[in-house]
């Protein structure tokens, strides 16, 4: 007998949560029909409008309109062109004007000069590194080894390396900075 009202219980359970929602969706289904069936109405008047003097006469306004429309875009996208073009022109007489200008040859000339001195300087720096390096070369062939096989600690070899590393590094440092002048 529990099984039975158990087993009743819930049919009507299931019958009050989803016969409702079945229903509203059957509703759904047909107004979405019903909008479709207006949609193809409203289709079918517009074609039926198109085909009447009016309607071609509207459409072939409306394409005028397009043409027009479209003209004007072209003719102020070539109008800015033109000026940007011009723009540009004007900026290289100017800049031509300049270099042939006292102050542009000047400046011209002090870029040559500096960019010759960073050349001198970078080619002394080189000569000093090379120097040091075949200093510190000798150097280190003549200190004695000590059982390790590496100089003594209080060799000269020992300090020479982190100088050479140091100067080779500020060399490549300065030639940077001169470079970036």
């Amino acid at each position: 007998m529990k099984r039975v009202i158990y087993f009743v219980v819930a049919a009507l359970v299931t019958t009050v949560v989803i016969a409702p929602s079945v229903a509203a969706q059957g509703e759904t289904v047909q107004q979405a029909q019903e909008r479709l069936l207006a949609a193809q109405a409203k289709v079918q008047e517009a074609q039926q409008y198109m085909q009447t003097p009016e309607g071609q006469q509207a459409l072939a306004d409306a394409r005028a309109s397009v043409e027009e429309a479209l003209q004007a875009a072209q003719q102020q996208a070539q109008d800015r062109v033109e000026a940007a073009q011009q723009r540009a022109q004007d900026r290289v007489q100017a800049a031509q004007q300049y270099m042939e200008s006292p102050e542009g040859q000047q400046a011209l000339q002090e870029a040559q000069q500096n960019l010759q001195q960073a050349g001198q300087q970078l080619q002394k720096a080189r000569e000093g590194a090379q120097e040091k390096m075949q200093e510190v070369t000798s150097t280190m062939e003549r200190t004695a080894l000590v059982k390790s096989g590496g100089p003594g600690l209080g060799s000269v070899g020992a300090l020479a390396a982190p100088a050479v590393a140091l100067l080779v590094g500020g060399a490549v440092l300065g030639y940077a900075v001169l470079r970036r002048r």
